[in-house]
């Protein structure tokens, strides 16, 4: 998730955990488009029946 604003990160953190997942801030508002760009890549992949996980490597 992108976010500018610190109280409205911890919000949605809390409620992305809440529904078993993981939250991950990936910078401000402005890099949101970029990870739109990154989710729709990595969705096309998945729907190819190509393994995301595959071209965005784990650290």
């Amino acid at each position: 998730m992108c976010g500018d604003d610190a109280a409205a990160l911890r919000v949605v953190g809390e409620l992305v955990r809440a529904v078993g997942g993981v939250p991950a801030v990936l910078g401000p508002l402005d890099r949101a488009r970029q990870l739109e760009e990154v989710a729709g890549f990595a969705i096309g992949l998945a729907f190819s029946g190509v393994d995301p996980r595959s071209a965005v490597p784990s650290a």
